[in-house]
């Protein structure tokens, strides 16, 4: 199956669908983000489901984009989670996107 060909379709019943949608449709991102053809635009749909997760995912799905993160793409990155850690109402889930944070500001 083209996955990437199928994305558009996969983000909209993802962004209509439940937590459990939600998160298989970050997972095919995460994956993309690893082809180097297709990194680009994967990481930013990533960071575009990022910025509309529910609270309680945001720290699993930045985990996840941990490893994708370069030069071109870590300002999307530290913007959508430093715009959303304030809804963060979990103390441990805020640490987990602090700590995040904190190794992207390290990151060079």
């Amino acid at each position: 199956m083209d996955f990437y060909g199928a994305l558009a379709k996969i983000v909209t019943v993802s962004d209509a669908g439940s937590v459990i949608t939600k998160d298989h449709c970050v997972k095919i991102l995460i994956k993309l983000c690893a082809v180097k053809q297709y990194a680009a635009d994967a990481f930013a749909l990533l960071v575009e489901q990022i910025l509309n997760s529910p609270p309680n995912q945001m720290p699993t799905y930045a985990e996840g984009a941990m490893p994708f993160v370069n030069d071109n793409n870590k300002a999307a990155l530290i913007k959508a989670l430093t715009s959303r850690l304030g809804d963060i109402e979990s103390d441990t889930k805020r640490k987990r996107v602090e700590k995040v944070l904190a190794k992207l500001a390290a990151k060079k």
